[in-house]
């Protein structure tokens, strides 16, 4: 019973438990929910608050409840499991951002970095060439800022978003019907990447996916997802996101080879633009960066850089 009004709680926004006492000692439905009588007893706010803080936080219970439903959606054909859509979403954390102290942690080596080693070892040998020289570890640290009102929270701090200490839940949604497959929560500092290959083999292995595609928005777009992807033969749809460019650098994207002339041009704007001269051919955009020298511009581009 205890368990059930946690849910009532967390279905309806019930955040004080003494509200809750009161909206079951009220609502009928939630008594015939709890399976209480019109004169049963309901029990004390301060057991419900016992209950929250020490019965369930360190038990699988929720989890597992959970992926019951998931089975049962599957069992009614609700669920396909062919192609899965992943992204999180910030929840505010209840805490003040003015109230927090630094600290020094250490930067934690992720697991891909071993994978790299790994894959760069295996390609000298299959070239005949002598495995690299192992390099001494060093142990990089970043300051944080931690939150003294809830230190398992973190510090969310992107581009055209407020700066605030949060939780991400990383949510993964079935494409058959949009039901909901997995959840799991992070502190908002930590980027949306790095759980995403774990709870995705979690889905395979607890459900039995068998997953041919996935869609993900521009934060998942790096190389250890790409490669995680390709290595499970997943086909992957992920959203491509243009950087700004540093002020006072042109991005790539503005340049144009011809190879005619042999030469790049860059169109500023409308009534702007440069030509550059390239020292040696160029086949390809991303070999620019190595050496070129300005040969008509118009004065007031000169000190421009390539990015």
């Amino acid at each position: 019973m205890l368990f059930k009004m946690m849910f009532i709680g967390y279905i309806y926004g019930i955040r004080s438990e003494r509200q809750l006492e009161r909206g079951i000692k009220m609502n009928i439905a939630y008594r015939w929910f709890l399976g209480l009588k019109f004169h049963d007893p309901v029990p004390h706010h301060s057991t419900i608050s016992w209950n929250r803080q020490h019965s369930f936080k360190v038990t699988s219970i929720f989890q597992e409840l959970f992926d019951e439903i998931v089975l049962q959606a599957m069992n009614h054909k609700m669920v396909g499991g062919r192609v899965l859509l992943t992204d999180s979403t910030h929840l505010k954390a209840n805490a003040n951002n003015h109230k927090f102290t630094r600290e020094e942690v250490a930067i934690e080596t992720r697991e891909y970095i071993d994978d790299l080693n790994k894959a760069i070892e295996e390609d000298r040998i299959n070239h005949g060439k002598k495995p690299l020289k192992e390099r001494e570890e060093v142990n990089e640290t970043k300051e944080i800022r931690v939150s003294t009102t809830d230190p398992e929270c973190g510090l969310m701090s992107r581009e055209n978003k407020q700066e605030m200490f949060c939780y991400l839940a990383h949510r993964t949604t079935d494409m058959k019907h949009n039901i909901i497959t997995d959840v799991y929560v992070t502190p908002g500092n930590v980027h949306d990447s790095v759980p995403y290959l774990s709870r995705l083999d979690r889905q395979i292995k607890r459900f039995g996916f068998k997953v041919e595609a996935v869609a993900l928005d521009s934060g998942y777009l790096t190389a250890p997802i790409c490669k995680g992807l390709s290595d499970r033969k997943i086909f992957g749809v992920i959203a491509h996101r243009r950087y700004q460019s540093t002020k006072g650098l042109l991005p790539k994207w503005k340049f144009t080879y011809d190879k005619k002339e042999i030469c790049i041009f860059a169109q500023i704007n409308k009534n702007l633009s440069i030509k550059l001269q390239p020292v040696g051919v160029i086949e390809n955009l991303n070999l620019m960066q190595r050496s070129v020298k300005p040969v008509h511009c118009f004065p007031n581009v000169q000190g421009l850089k390539i990015k």
